[in-house]
């Protein structure tokens, strides 16, 4: 069955990866060992491992990366066909969060706004088909799941296609035709040749074969509704694979290295040769005389009825659109969709709370969603009545010193986005400025260090002039540093952490920020 062992760099009991089957005990950031086998090659999220010599065999060596999540790794031979698939289980670092609260941390943004949870790192969750939302990597992965059964349903359709009887009008040699009808009789008599081969009384008959005559003739086509109908969707995967793999192409030129994030640029290398492979394979299918015979593309009514039919139309009809949907919601299918990495998706869902919580205390406000950019990540909430209005930002702009303000942000050195801010007027006058920064940290050493964006943001930061109020670090944890959670430390400081990892830390977090909110100056 092509099973592989696997060690932890800690010398931890080895376990089996079984193909086909999710294999637990991977985590994140953690470092792994797979023992090789002979003339293969082993790839996890389209990125080739190396080899390394580890413990006295050759091994494949696997560093994850900051995410958590469903992987999946391919073992291939020497000519790259793949062999068996593997599903890898990454679960979240055990200091941080626990698998089932990261899970549902997953599932509170994709309840929230699916767009949240869109990524590019090697970790995968199980998504839906309902809603309109798409995106490059999940066109690709969905390319990537239904090609092989699209090339196939295509294959059978081609070597048996549907065809039409037609009928049509044409000149034809008088003696290959065995009837006539009473449209060929009038208008053979309205010609001399026609008059004197038909006539009776004519006197000098003409050679059948120098007289052509005009008769109806039945031929089959292939130009019918069902055959339209699959045409235009084998015509827009086409175009889906090239758009995907412009998207891809400018994607590795721009990439900016991180360190918290998987580079992108090995794997769409991978991505890009199969896609030019799948594209090569459907312009052969757009080329074949089924579909060049074509008069148009189109979906009609009387094509699909033809196509639910037919089962080989049916099917290739079904995968097709499986590949084409849009869709991030609904009912969990097998699907997948690569995530955003462990640190983003625990930024994304403080934001999904505290909105959450505040929406539920200021019930009485008008509540409605803005997007200032095309960045999916950037969004604030806006609540509004007579008296105040409240602004909840997702990735706030806050452009450098010389620059114009943005929405009233501006920062006084380089511009910065912290994660969230809160923002309160009165009267039209600003009157609360809160800044919070999502760090995914719980040691003492990490927290203290990312101390110093909260002091960054405070100093730095200003809204139509005023400095925040507070600048506070949320964190999962906070029992290594409780010296910076008092409430009388922020208030004498500005700057502090709050713990936020669950529904009732949600619930503590916006009590501080209604107290912060409805106090006055």
């Amino acid at each position: 069955m092509m099973r592989l062992h696997c060690r932890t760099a800690s010398d931890a009991a080895p376990f089996e990866l079984v193909p086909g089957a999710l294999s637990a005990g991977f985590t994140e950031q953690g470092e792994y060992f797979i023992q090789t086998l002979p003339d293969t090659e082993l790839y996890i999220d389209d990125v080739r491992l190396e080899t390394v010599l580890y413990s006295g065999y050759r091994a494949w060596h696997w560093l994850v990366g900051y995410y958590a999540g469903e992987v999946a790794a391919e073992l291939v031979d020497a000519s790259g066909s793949q062999m068996v698939t593997y599903r890898l289980d990454v679960s979240p670092h055990a200091s941080k969060l626990g698998g089932d609260i990261f899970a549902g941390m997953v599932q509170d943004i994709a309840d929230f706004d699916p767009q949240l949870l869109y990524g590019s790192e090697q970790a995968q969750s199980t998504i839906g088909t309902e809603g309109a939302l798409s995106n490059p990597h999940l066109q690709y992965a969905r390319l990537r799941r239904y090609c092989t059964r699209i090339l196939s349903a295509y294959s059978q359709v081609l070597r048996k296609p549907l065809t039409n009887l037609r009928r049509e009008r044409q000149p034809v040699s008088a003696h290959q035709i065995k009837r006539l009808d009473v449209t060929s009789i009038r208008k053979a008599l309205a010609s001399p040749n026609g008059v004197a081969l038909l006539h009776p009384d004519a006197t000098i008959r003409p050679a059948l074969n120098a007289v052509r005559l005009d008769v109806a003739t039945a031929y089959e086509s292939l130009d019918n509704p069902a055959n339209q109908a699959l045409g235009l969707v084998l015509h827009e995967t086409l175009r889906r694979c090239n758009k995907v793999i412009h998207y891809f192409t400018e994607l590795a030129d721009k990439e900016k290295i991180s360190s918290t994030r998987s580079p992108l640029a090995p794997r769409l290398t991978r991505r890009i040769q199969f896609l030019s492979q799948l594209r090569q394979r459907l312009e052969r299918l757009t080329n074949a005389p089924l579909f060049r015979q074509l008069s148009r593309r189109r979906l009609s009514a009387a094509g699909l009825n033809a196509i639910s039919a037919h089962p080989d139309y049916a099917r290739a009809y079904r995968f097709t659109w499986y590949a084409l949907r849009t869709g991030l919601q609904g009912q969990a299918t097998a699907e997948s969709l690569w995530i955003s990495p462990t640190w983003e998706i625990y930024e994304r869902w403080c934001y999904v709370k505290i909105l959450e919580q505040l929406r539920l205390r200021y019930s009485q406000l008008s509540w409605t969603r803005h997007t200032p950019s095309q960045k999916t990540d950037r969004l604030y909430w806006r609540g509004r009545d007579e008296h105040q209005v409240i602004e909840v930002w997702l990735q706030a702009r806050c452009p450098a010193v010389d620059q114009p303000c943005r929405e009233g942000f501006s920062s006084l050195s380089r511009e910065r986005s912290p994660d969230i801010v809160i923002t309160q007027t009165r009267q039209q006058q600003p009157t609360r400025f809160i800044v919070l920064d999502a760090k995914y940290r719980t040691s003492r050493s990490n927290v203290l260090d990312a101390m110093g964006s909260a002091h960054l943001y405070h100093d730095s930061l200003r809204w139509n002039g005023c400095k925040p109020d507070a600048s506070l670090l949320l964190i999962p944890r906070a029992d290594q540093v409780r010296m910076l959670q008092e409430p009388a430390f922020h208030t004498e400081h500005g700057v502090g952490v709050i713990e936020l990892g669950n529904e009732n830390d949600a619930l503590a977090l916006v009590d501080r920020l209604q107290h912060w909110i409805e106090a006055r100056h």
